[in-house]
């Protein structure tokens, strides 16, 4: 069964590198015309990009974390032939850390890989296959379509990008008590408290996807910084019996960083 496996996406592979040769050498006659023509870019090698993701944004401090409010982003980008450029757009978070409505305007510098055809894409994730399953074979396990199909979607990413960039936003909620917690003897109170609604991040993150045609679709995770002090957790601990006397002992934890990971469609042109 697993020489079957083995020796069937070995011949996808070689059938798809064929394919890939034979589509070499149809436009090489062509390719002396294009280099003294104009060059013209292929699909999905446009340099600009209309991004739309959907995705998570939380603490990254477990004892703050408040749930994974969703997080909703419209973006615009424009590259030069060497793959750098800029990223800006729109952000919106119906609720962050119990606080309602924040909104973002992201700018960013972006660095970008080339990004291979949809055929060199599917060839990449049958050879991923053909070597996930020949591991298997050779280290004695039984290869499986869950982990083959796995290797294959992963090699169908072929693109990367790097970004870094500031943040600007507004939060338009206000304090939200986040409720009681009783111990033996006393009785604490955790909120989020908002210091100030104008708020200005520090971003640094990454993205992969794979393209059919000029749509992309893909992944970016990134790591947000606070450089402004606007949520902070704040606990206090007070007795529950007046008796046992002593003041509240109030505990306050600026929220610094939160992480974010978003799923996207684009465009690119």
């Amino acid at each position: 069964m697993r020489k079957s496996i083995v020796f069937v996406i070995a011949a996808l592979v070689a059938l798809a590198g064929a394919e890939a040769a034979a589509q070499t050498a149809q436009s090489a006659s062509a390719a002396g015309a294009a280099q003294t023509a104009k060059a013209v870019r292929p699909a999905g090698q446009g340099l600009e990009e209309i991004r739309f993701g959907v995705g998570v944004r939380g603490a990254v401090d477990r004892t703050l974390r408040n749930g994974s409010p969703e997080i909703v982003s419209l973006s615009y980008a424009r590259y030069n032939q060497k793959g750098l450029g800029f990223r800006t757009g729109l952000e919106f978070m119906p609720v962050n850390m119990k606080i309602d409505s924040y909104f973002g305007v992201p700018v960013a510098f972006s660095a970008r890989t080339r990004s291979r055809t949809f055929s060199q894409s599917v060839r990449t994730g049958l050879e991923s296959a053909a070597v996930g399953a020949v591991r298997d074979a050779v280290y004695g396990y039984e290869p499986n379509a869950r982990s083959i199909l796995g290797d294959f979607i992963i090699g169908l990413f072929n693109r990367a990008e790097f970004f870094a960039g500031l943040t600007p936003g507004y939060i338009f909620g206000s304090n939200v008590p986040r409720g009681l917690s009783y111990g033996e003897t006393t009785i604490t109170e955790q909120t989020v408290d908002l210091i100030h609604r104008l708020s200005f991040t520090a971003d640094v993150g990454f993205s992969m996807s794979f393209r059919i045609w000029n749509f992309n679709l893909g992944f970016a995770p990134a790591v947000h910084y606070y450089l402004t002090r606007n949520y902070v957790y704040v606990s206090e601990t007070s007795p529950i019996s007046g008796e046992l006397g002593g003041a509240p002992i109030i505990k306050e934890t600026p929220v610094r960083f939160q992480y974010s990971v978003l799923g996207y469609l684009s465009y690119s042109f």
